[in-house]
């Protein structure tokens, strides 16, 4: 059997597209979009970078035990307050964000909590090979999550699946035997997507919650106070994978950038 051809059954594969955060293209409300950037600055861009962040973000930064590490970070702040502000159509230092308890940020600018439309988004990073990655979401009108994981990613995989998978996902984790470590991460960033659009993170029972259709890429699913969420699987390259969350079961057009021109 092809594990691949199944692996592949699991995701959608949505073309990437340059764009330039100066000009970036309107969002409306049947779309969403994603933006799956490199975490690495200029040396302007890191200055710039650093006097957005607010006393506790830099003490953040500089508790990173590693130059790449701290440049990953503050790149991932960087490039949420241009987005946002292009969004919103105002300058990344009047960004104001709050965190729920559960730590899901949100904006909240009383000026931009009055629009007609509010702007929902999300940011997830990880590390491939030597690079770190993040991907941001931005709709309106939905909460939304997302996550992103490289297929390199190699860990206890198995004890993650028995503890924190329903049955129906570990049949499909352990199809063949072993544990298929692409399996498992493509429906980890279905538990992680799923909680930080929830706002509940990770803290609720993965177990007991099931993200798995008919091996789909798209599924709707109601969560335990009965809202509705939409979930899309996504392949955004042979190395990185993820995974997309909003509320509401009407689909979204997901429109993907991956390159920022100037």
């Amino acid at each position: 059997m092809n594990k691949n051809k199944n692996l592949d059954q699991l995701a959608l594969s949505p073309i990437l597209k340059s764009a330039s955060l100066t000009a970036i293209p309107t969002l409306a409300k049947s779309e969403l979009h994603l933006w799956c950037l490199p975490l690495t600055l200029s040396a302007q861009e890191q200055e710039t970078a650093l006097s957005w962040l607010s006393d506790i973000q830099k003490d953040k930064y500089h508790r990173r035990r590693t130059p790449q590490l701290k440049e990953a970070y503050l790149a991932g702040r960087y490039y949420l307050l241009r987005l946002l502000a292009q969004y919103s159509q105002c300058s990344p230092q009047e960004i104001e964000l709050s965190y729920t308890r559960l730590n899901k940020p949100y904006l909240s600018n009383k000026q931009l909590a009055d629009e007609e439309t509010s702007l929902h988004f999300n940011f997830t990073d990880t590390q491939c090979g030597s690079e770190h990655v993040g991907l941001f979401a931005f709709c309106l009108d939905k909460e939304v999550g997302v996550d992103l994981e490289a297929l390199d990613r190699r860990s206890q995989f198995d004890l993650i699946a028995e503890k924190r998978f329903s049955k129906a996902e570990q049949e499909l984790v352990f199809k063949h035997g072993e544990l298929c470590a692409e399996t498992f991460l493509y429906l980890w960033t279905r538990k992680e997507a799923s909680g930080k659009a929830t706002g509940q993170g990770i803290n609720f029972k993965m177990n007991e919650r099931n993200l798995v259709s008919d091996n789909n890429a798209e599924l709707n699913f109601v969560d335990e106070d009965q809202q509705a969420w939409h979930l899309t699987q996504l392949k955004l390259s042979e190395k990185l994978i993820a995974c997309v969350v909003y509320s509401g079961h009407e689909a979204l057009t997901i429109n993907g950038f991956d390159k920022l021109e100037t």
